[in-house]
């Protein structure tokens, strides 16, 4: 029947069709820009095309068929209800197809979405679409995964999980959620349901319902519902906002000012300070032979008046000068000259929710977290830079989305090592994710700005973690992996080193791709931690 006909004879045949499939015909008008059903008339476009009319058709007649009459749209944001529409479009279709499965060689070849579509909203609906209604489409986007698990108890016999209009509507929001998360824009203005042959779901609304959903309400700062736009800088005289950037894979470029990170210090008013223990004083004092690798002298050529050779962008100047007739600086050669080092360390200390659970194997009441071992380390560590001369920083972090990555500062680098870090250090509590990648592009801004001279000494990060990159709108598990790797790759362009103690190693498969085999060392016990730096920084 694929020939072209009047608009007469295309809707007396579809008539025809229709009540053949499901002894119903509907009435038809060939009359609109695209298929809409109103007042139970099926509006089709007025060009003559036998497979988009006869799928379009089938699809509005199945919706009459198996479709309640409306939807409750109280309180749903424009993405769930596209994304209700788009789960009832789908559950209808597999309704029909059970009951005549030649329906499936009509739909599936219109569903032609794939990865390569991309990653935007619009491009993860219709791969959402297609891989609910083609059994034969594995799409590899967690997001879209995730939308095939809530609608099928068993995909292979196609049996659905939603059933009723409550049942999608409570998948929707499940995705609605996840698709905020993940900040995909969505202008609800100009989207139309894809592929073209399904209808605009104007039948699904009222409309005094729809006039009567609220704007979503203004969200607190932090929240993972919040605009970029309507971010403000800052909430708070002590924080400091920076915007950095994010390595997403999947289109293999930066996106620029993506994540927001949220620098304050620690938020408790420390009375008292709490006395270091003698475990981290006697792990302090055994750290300081590894930690004076970092003060070795720096061996550096300057400019001088006479040596065994030329320094050559002093003698680019020199020759520069004399063709300007400028005064020319004679010290042109290279001279060896040492002086001490000025290294400075971040320590960096995850204190994600993961880091509540408890370190080690042996159990019992008095056993530590991984946070308070993490804690221990950190406080060890930076006792024994503060005697060896370095300059050392202790920073928290934690996420909620790419819009709040927060880094408390327990310790600043012009701060000492005493017993009121150690307090602030205690006053740490796990909670939140680890987005790993703007924790580590903000410690690389901070340090690369510092000793900035040609004296300037080595320049270290330190992870303290549990070694897994993680947070709440992000499903895909490599995507904060290489974001992170990013990260290390640019700090090692502007020299700083980066480095991971993992406080849970079952776990730091990922830490070591992150940061390298080589700067990554497992921390079982707070007395190996003198060994474990050495491996570490040699």
């Amino acid at each position: 029947m694929a020939v072209t006909a009047t608009a007469t004879s295309m809707n007396a045949t579809l008539s025809q069709w229709l009540r053949l499939l499901w002894d119903m015909a509907p009435p038809l008008r060939l009359d609109s820009e695209a298929p809409h059903i109103a007042a139970g008339v099926i509006h089709l476009p007025a060009r003559n095309h036998w497979r988009q009319h006869a799928a379009a058709a089938a699809h509005a007649t199945a919706h009459l068929v198996y479709s309640p009459k409306t939807f409750d749209a109280t309180g749903l944001a424009p993405i769930a209800r596209a994304l209700m529409a788009l789960l009832e479009d789908a559950r209808v279709e597999a309704l029909a197809m059970r009951e005549l499965p030649g329906l499936a060689r009509l739909w599936r070849p219109l569903h032609t979405a794939t990865s390569e579509l991309g990653a935007g909203f619009e491009a993860l609906m219709q791969r959402l679409a297609r891989t609910l209604i083609d059994p034969g489409y594995d799409d590899p986007d967690p997001w879209v995964r995730k939308g095939r698990t809530l609608f099928f108890l068993d995909a292979s016999l196609g049996l659905l999980a939603l059933r009723t209009p409550a049942e999608v509507r409570q998948a929707a929001t499940l995705l609605g959620h996840d698709i905020g998360q993940m900040r995909l824009q969505f202008n609800a203005k100009t989207y139309q349901p894809a592929p073209s042959y399904r209808d605009d779901h104007r039948w699904m609304w009222p409309a005094d319902v729809l006039t009567a959903v609220p704007p979503p309400a203004v969200q607190p700062v932090g929240s993972a519902d919040d605009d970029d736009d309507l971010l403000p800088d800052a909430t708070d005289a002590n924080e400091v906002v920076t915007r950095h950037p994010e390595w997403d894979r999947l289109i293999s470029r930066l996106r620029p000012d993506w994540c927001r990170v949220i620098e304050q210090p620690v938020p408790v008013d420390i009375a008292q300070p709490v006395a270091i223990d003698e475990a981290v004083l006697r792990t302090s004092h055994r750290l300081r032979g590894p930690l004076r690798a970092l003060t070795r002298h720096a061996a550096a050529f300057y400019g001088s008046d006479e040596g065994e050779s030329f320094d050559l962008g002093a003698l680019v100047d020199w020759h520069i000068a004399r063709r300007l007739h400028n005064a020319a600086d004679t010290r042109v050669y290279r001279s060896l000259d040492r002086r001490a080092a000025r290294a400075a360390v971040w320590l960096l200390i995850d204190q994600s929710a993961s880091t509540a659970a408890a370190h080690g194997a042996t159990g019992g009441p008095m056993q530590s977290s991984v946070l308070q071992t993490v804690a221990r380390s950190a406080a060890a560590t930076a006792s024994a830079l503060q005697a060896v001369g370095v300059s050392c920083a202790i920073v928290g972090f934690a996420s909620n989305g790419r819009h709040a990555v927060r880094l408390l500062t327990v310790k600043g680098t012009d701060e000492p090592a005493d017993e009121r870090m150690f307090a602030r250090l205690q006053a740490l509590r796990p909670g939140g994710s680890t987005r790993m990648g703007a924790a580590l592009r903000h410690a690389t801004l901070r340090l690369s700005g510092r000793g900035n001279t040609r004296h300037a000494g080595p320049k270290w990060v330190i992870v303290l973690s549990d070694g897994e990159p993680h947070d709440v709108d992000i499903h895909d598990p490599r995507y904060l992996v290489e974001d992170a790797q990013h990260a290390v790759r640019s700090a090692a362009r502007v020299a700083v080193n980066m480095a991971c103690l993992v406080v849970e190693p079952r776990r730091g498969a990922d830490a070591r791709r992150i940061f390298g085999g080589h700067r990554v060392q497992a921390l079982h016990d707070l007395r190996q931690l003198p060994r474990v730096v050495q491996r570490l920084l040699r």
